[in-house]
């Protein structure tokens, strides 16, 4: 993109596609606790913008429902209340439309806002953080330069390993000691130190899309962005660490396999939730009577909708 340059190309064989559509299926199944007197549903809206088109086709719901935005990060829910309920579950099952193009750095002129500068929850600076920071980006003025440098830290100090506990989390300082996680450990750790670089960055929660044309899915993945030269420029990290030969493509571009969900941390959905605010929000949330609800069933599927191009 223009004003972003140093961003490499796919060199890793046969060019990937460059755009992929597909037909998004959910089924929320919430158990409603005896006495309940009020039942409220969230359910994370894939957004549309940038590299992202979606169309909601339609929501098989008994209850009324409302599509909201949270103002701090924009994350849309479809959001449904019950009072007084009288059936023991609140069933729910949404169908969307999305499209995929593959994504670059995009230009934004809006100056990125505290929420994306500020550390926040697990996402934390510590000295050791801050150490770091500053040794991987000495001398160095440019911000491309600086999150390139990051990135190629976080790639060779990180390792994609989902044994024993504490990963998952998306905690920046337990990524930092113990030097391995999952995709939300990978890119805490990598947004703690552009922070701590003064480099804007946000979280980003998703799906990551199998090759196959259609089946389930069962779990969520997630990725960067940095601010530089008016640009966000995304990064892949744990991808990059489990596909070494797109490690400098992963820097500054992200492929279409993949559904964008939500964007930020510790973050409060519209209307408010009674309870703390959500670490990442990538499965419905519920709440009776303001409590946290934690029986949800929960199932996604999708399938190719046309050839991908």
């Amino acid at each position: 993109m223009a004003g972003v340059a140093g961003l490499a190309a796919y060199s890793g064989g046969a060019p990937p596609p460059r755009s992929r559509s597909i037909e998004l299926n959910e089924a929320v199944k919430v158990a409603i606790p005896k006495g309940a007197r009020e039942v409220r549903l969230w359910i994370p809206k894939p957004p549309s913008g940038g590299p992202q088109s979606t169309e909601l086709l339609g929501v098989d719901s008994p209850l009324p429902y409302a599509v909201t935005s949270e103002p701090e990060f924009g994350n849309q829910t479809v959001f449904l209340r019950v009072r007084r309920p009288i059936g023991r579950t609140l069933e729910v099952r949404l169908r969307y439309r999305i499209a995929r193009k593959l994504e670059e750095a995009f230009p934004d002129d809006k100056e990125p806002s505290a929420a994306y500068r500020i550390p926040r929850g697990l996402l934390a600076l510590d000295d050791a953080i801050r150490e770091i920071a500053r040794k991987q980006t000495q001398g160095m003025t440019d911000p491309v330069e600086k999150g390139r440098a990051l990135y190629q830290y976080v790639l060779k100090r990180m390792a994609y390993d989902k044994s024993g506990q504490g990963w998952g989390r998306g905690d920046s300082i337990y990524a930092c000691r113990v030097g391995k996680g999952n995709c939300t450990d990978f890119h805490s750790l990598f947004m703690a130190l552009a922070m701590a670089s003064g480099i804007p960055a946000r979280f980003r929660m998703g799906l990551s899309l199998p090759e196959a044309p259609e089946g389930a899915l069962s779990d969520y993945h997630c990725w960067a962005e940095f601010y530089a030269k008016g640009s966000w420029i995304p990064v892949d990290i744990s991808e990059a660490w489990k596909n070494p030969r797109r490690a400098e493509y992963y820097f500054g571009h992200l492929d279409v396999n993949r559904v964008l969900l939500s964007t930020g941390r510790d973050i409060r959905l519209s209307p408010p939730q009674k309870g703390p605010p959500l670490n990442f929000f990538h499965r419905p949330y519920a709440e009776a009577d303001g409590k946290p609800l934690y029986d949800i069933e929960f199932v996604r599927s999708y399938r190719d909708n046309g050839r991908r191009a």
